[in-house]
C-alpha cells in the first residue's frame, strides 16, 4: 500500500468507479454489444479481450476504437438500440461483484456518504445497483450519460451539490487517476481491477482491505 501525506480521517465521502472496481461484467457487455449490433443490422464479434481495454471510456469512444470504419449514422443507430435494450439485458445477465463489495458498501455507508461516477450510459448505474443489491447504500450515481461531462467534472458536481469537504475517488485505471487529480481529489487505486495506475494516494489489493482501512479511520 502506497500513501501520501493525507489525513484520511477527514474523508467524508467515497466515490467509486463501477467496472473493474465494484464488479466485473465484461463478458455480459460483450454479449450485449453483439446482440444489439445484430439487431441494428451489423454482425460483429466483440470479445472480452477486445472490450476490456476500453472499459471505463465513454460509449462513443469505445465504438471509435473497436470499429474505426463505423459511420456516424450507424453509430447513432447502435447507441439508440443500446440505450433501449441494455437495461433489460444487463438485468437479465448481470455481472459479478468483487469479493467484499456488497457487505463492504453496507458497512461503509454508516460512516460515509457513498457515490458512483462512471463513464457509462445514464441507465446503467441504476441497473447495476439493483443487480447486486446496493441501491440503499448509494447517495447518488452520476454517469457520463447523465451530464456528458468527464469523470472529474462529475466528481466536482457531487462535491458541490452535497457540500463535501474531502471526498476521494476509487478506480482501477490510469485515466481514473488522471481525472481525479485533475480536479484536485485523492485517488485510490483498485489494484485488483482491469487496468494499471502509477500515480495514486492509496492502493489496495482487495475491496475488503479498502473497507477495513476506511472503517478504522473513523
Amino acid at each position: 500500500m502506497k500513501s501520501k501525506q493525507i489525513d484520511w480521517s477527514r474523508t467524508d465521502a467515497l466515490i467509486f468507479d463501477m467496472d473493474g472496481t465494484l464488479w466485473d461484467a465484461v463478458d455480459t457487455y460483450a454479449r450485449i454489444w453483439n446482440e444489439v449490433f445484430a439487431r441494428a443490422g451489423r454482425e460483429v464479434h466483440v470479445t472480452r479481450e477486445t472490450l476490456i481495454g476500453n472499459i471505463g471510456k465513454p460509449i462513443p469512444r469505445i465504438m471509435e476504437n473497436l470499429f474505426p470504419d463505423i459511420t456516424p449514422d450507424e453509430a447513432a443507430r447502435f447507441s439508440a438500440e443500446l440505450a433501449q435494450e441494455e437495461p433489460a439485458l444487463l438485468s437479465r445477465y448481470g455481472g459479478t461483484p468483487y469479493p467484499g463489495v456488497v457487505e463492504g458498501l453496507e458497512r461503509l455507508s454508516h460512516k460515509y456518504k457513498l457515490f458512483l461516477v462512471s463513464n457509462c450510459d445514464s441507465h446503467t448505474l441504476p441497473v447495476f445497483m439493483a443487480c447486486i443489491g446496493i441501491t440503499p447504500y448509494i447517495t447518488e450515481g452520476l454517469a457520463f450519460g447523465n451530464t456528458h461531462k468527464p469523470k472529474g467534472d462529475n466528481m466536482l458536481l457531487l462535491k458541490e451539490k452535497y457540500g463535501l469537504q474531502q471526498p476521494l475517488y476509487m478506480g482501477d485505471i490510469d485515466a481514473d487517476g488522471q481525472e481525479t487529480h485533475r480536479v484536485g481529489l485523492p485517488f485510490v487505486y483498485a489494484r485488483y481491477g482491469f487496468g494499471q495506475a502509477d500515480d495514486y494516494e492509496l492502493a489496495f489489493d482487495s475491496f475488503t482491505d479498502f473497507t477495513e482501512f476506511f472503517l478504522n479511520c473513523k
